[in-house]
């Protein structure tokens, strides 16, 4: 954590090492500094219209950054749609009305320099000038502050004390503008508030370690806390509150190695990867790295003095650290690139076990049943609860003397009461079954939960797949289990409409890795359509091997089976349908359809894996349908290093789709919808004019004259934005197909919310869609419910899904191929679901 760690660069030091995270971040570079202290003293009146008006020198003094691209508006102008049932749904937004009140911005350089940036934002606020306390509005954040009214001085200089620590504060003005003109400043106002409210800021987020609950029957409490943000949308100014949660286990780091023991490896694979809190900064940081060759003995330096850990804390926190020789955690920094696109020397912080708490849930915690419902009971709150707890905390701001005095200061006024909305719902939506005699489809209404798990046993599917020769390979003494099951799925196979012949089978001597690629090899023919893996345990390296041997040298689908799933004859025939269902479209086939508008119509489905911590290898899955249907699906991987763009391989591979439909159909498509995952606000510009290039180039690659309607849509899942549906006087979670498409959209985009799903716990999360593209005079209303309608098209899941079938399809595609098998699989098997 920041100024409580020792942070050095490149190799761990032997000894001596420059201590706290961002080293010398506390003020202005030395160029800066040099540039401010050479600013005139009579500086000309700023412009209080638009962006901050800055002094050339000050402007000067900061490095270069790299402007990211803007979003450009696309679409109609009038982006509401019509159809749909009328409903009225709550918002987790608050109105926030107040004058357009001037900003002045002052440039912050400390003497000595501040490593802590919460120490840096202390001693500011500390100052006890009397010209400096007469500002009201005083919000600093890191490197600057902002005033609601000008210093009596443009340059001043100020004593700050906090604890032993005394130091000069050097307040340089670098520009004005309107507060309006910075809704960044909104944010550091509201993030201020929160401080005073005596929370505490973990990651940016604010939570109460005082009103901490502990979880019963495990050594774990969760945390209380808020996720807020003001921004403009289109009902104007508006804050965003959601509540958050921070599960702390209540054992130091220290314990946990006492407890596994203190081997290297021991400790490596108990600690590193996960994340630790220090309990006296409440500071979050992950671990990467136990370093046994350093002590709390060892020296840094510190303002030109050696100092050690031990008179750190002791210094610093009044800690005295109980066990001198304790091995120090190593956290790395983020990688961070260069201007020349290389990768700079990463920090490195050092850590004291013993002041060290673990944070988060490992694979195993949440494996664990039973402790991931108890942890519910705190983390998943009601829509009512939800809403609660929103207005206790806009209650707690406008009763506390001391946030209220702030926001009258900058001259807003929060209301109570979150913003309600009428919004839509798209009714009557159905799934295609194969219709046997009675037609070529049987409907199936999806009802109010957008769920028909029931209707995929009753039916049969809409393409067999046909299972004509299959391999089982078992362990011999689960002779007796693998029967049983077999017989069972053979049934529900013929019941669906599924095609399927008498199984081989391998019984093995052992289930060793090497049993199963020996067994799988010896006995695989071309005409082979599916080889079978059932496991006793998981182990992860055999998964891999056999995932790795059919998808890469044997090319053949493959299905791995776990004994305890398959092993319960109560529900052996429920998970025969579902492996049934899996298998079917390995081989090719499809369960079911839905409604499509439109002749000739794609989508596609892109997402990004990254294999590793420090992303420098990365996978991009692109899957497209090639059926009018959307039933068949075309998927390639495409594999990058670090700084690598993907828009080359995105050409060929969207040309090489391209050219499987025109396979398929006879004719290239007339509409293509592009649903790309994974993308933070930060990058939506640069995929609105890098990707969707890539897209039109792949068009244009497959034929000059082809001119096809493109929908380029962004899809986030991981939001912070809640809807509820309000029934009289109570609110609870709106069923899937909700969608709401003003309000909170923001004015600059074309974008909506959509509930996609039904939830039976907590608060359902809508998802954001954010148009990039939208060439072609396509409704607002049909992009709405075809992308909806996509949502039901995932084949591993009876129902509605967060995100269109072509995302979650590329999103398991680049996680098997970036976990499991590390290769690009085979181009033959690719016309096929091989990764579900």
């Amino acid at each position: 954590p920041s100024g409580d760690s020792a942070a050095t660069g490149g190799a761990v030091p032997s000894a001596a090492s420059t201590f706290g995270r961002g080293f010398g971040r506390g003020g202005v570079p030395p160029a800066a500094a040099a540039a401010t202290a050479a600013l005139p003293e009579a500086m000309s009146r700023m412009s209080v219209q638009g962006a901050p008006t800055q002094h050339p020198a000050a402007a000067a003094a900061r490095p270069e950054r790299t402007r990211r691209p803007q979003i450009g508006r696309v679409g109609p102008e009038d982006k509401t749609g019509k159809t749909g049932q009328r409903v009225t749904v709550g918002t987790n937004f608050l109105r926030v009305e107040g004058a357009d009140t001037m900003v002045y911005q002052y440039s912050i350089t400390f003497n000595p320099s501040v490593d802590s940036r919460m120490q840096r934002d202390r001693l500011v606020l500390s100052i006890q000038d009397p010209e400096f306390q007469k500002i009201p509005g005083r919000v600093p954040s890191g490197n600057s502050l902002y005033t609601n009214r000008p210093l009596p001085r443009e340059s001043a200089v100020y004593q700050a004390a906090s604890g032993n620590m005394r130091v000069a504060v050097q307040l340089q003005l670098v520009g004005t503008a309107t507060l309006s003109s910075l809704p960044s400043v909104y944010n550091i106002i509201f993030r201020s508030i929160q401080a005073r409210m005596d929370l505490i800021e973990v990651r940016r987020h604010y939570y109460n370690p005082h009103a901490g609950e502990r979880v019963p029957g495990h050594q774990m409490e969760v945390w209380p806390g808020y996720i807020t943000s003001v921004s403009h949308v289109d009902g104007g100014l508006r804050l965003m509150i959601e509540s958050s949660h921070r599960v702390v286990r209540s054992q130091t780091v220290y314990d946990l190695f006492q407890s596994v023991g203190t081997s290297l490896s021991n400790m490596t694979d108990a600690i590193v990867g996960t994340s630790v809190v220090t309990r006296y900064n409440n500071k979050i940081m992950r671990v990467d790295q136990v370093e046994t060759s350093m002590d709390c003995t060892h020296t840094f330096e510190r303002n030109g003095t050696q100092m050690s850990f031990l008179d750190y804390y002791r210094q610093a926190y009044n800690i005295e650290i109980q066990d001198p020789q304790q091995p120090l955690l190593i956290s790395r920094s983020k990688p961070v690139r260069g201007k020349d696109g290389k990768t700079l020397e990463q920090r490195q912080i050092c850590l004291v076990p013993e002041l060290c708490y673990v944070t988060g849930l490992t694979d195993a915690m949440r494996r664990d049943f039973r402790l991931m419902r108890d942890l519910a009971k705190f983390t998943k709150l009601s829509p009512d609860r939800r809403l609660m707890e929103l207005r206790k905390f806009v209650q707690t701001i406008n009763n506390r003397p001391e946030c209220r005095q702030l926001l009258d200061a900058w001259g807003l006024r929060l209301l109570e009461e979150p913003e309600v909305v009428p919004a839509r719902r798209f009714v009557n939506e159905r799934v295609l079954f194969g219709g046997g005699g009675r037609g070529p489809f049987a409907p199936v209404p999806v009802g109010q939960t957008s769920e028909f798990k029931r209707a995929l046993a009753d039916n049969r599917v809409l393409i067999d797949g046909k299972l004509l020769k299959w391999l089982v390979v078992y362990p011999a003494r689960e002779e007796r289990t693998i029967a049983s099951f077999c017989e069972t799925m053979m049934k529900k196979c013929r019941a669906m409409g599924i095609t399927v012949a008498q199984p081989s089978t391998v019984a093995l001597p052992n289930d060793s890795s090497g049993q199963y690629q020996q067994a799988i090899k010896q006995h695989f023919t071309t005409d082979l359509n599916l080889v079978c893996a059932v496991f006793t345990s998981q182990r992860e390296e055999r998964y891999n091997m056999v995932k790795r041997l059919c998808c890469t040298e044997l090319v053949v689908p493959s299905q791995c089976l776990w004994t305890k799933t398959i092993g319960d004859p109560k529900k052996m025939g429920s998970v025969a349908v579902n492996v049934a269902a899996q298998i079917n479209v390995k081989l090719g086939g499809a369960l079911w359809g839905i409604e499509i508008p439109y002749d000739r119509f794609m989508m596609l489905g892109i997402d990004v894996y990254h294999a590793d911590k420090a992303r420098t290898t990365s996978y991009t899955g692109i899957v497209a349908s090639v059926d009018q249907a959307c039933t068949r699906w075309y998927s390639r991987v495409a594999t990058q290093r670090h700084g690598q763009e993907i828009l080359d391989s995105m050409r060929v591979i969207v040309q090489s789709q391209i050219a499987k439909y025109m396979q398929t159909v006879g004719a290239p498509p007339n509409v293509i919808f592009v649903f790309r995952d994974g993308v933070s606000d930060k990058q939506i510009g640069e995929v609105q004019q890098q990707e969707v290039k890539a897209i039109y180039a792949a068009i244009r690659g497959y034929d000059p004259s082809y001119r096809p309607k493109l929908v380029f849509m962004v899809v986030q899942k991981r939001i912070n934005q809640r809807l509820f549906l309000l029934q009289g006087n109570n609110f609870s979670n709106p069923p899937p197909g909700t969608v709401l498409d003003h309000s909170i959209t923001r004015p600059e985009m074309m974008d909506f919310f959509l509930v996609p799903q039904h939830v039976t716990q907590g608060t359902v999360t809508p998802t954001h869609y954010i148009v990039v593209e939208c060439a072609g005079d396509i409704p607002v209303d049909e992009i709405q419910q075809l992308t909806f309608r996509s949502c039901h098209l995932y084949y591993n899941w009876a129902g509605s899904i967060r995100v269109p079938a072509p995302c979650q399809y590329a999103h398991k595609l680049v996680y098997m191929v970036g976990q499991n098998i590390a290769t690009e699989p085979a181009e033959a098997i690719c016309d096929r679901l091989f990764y579900l």
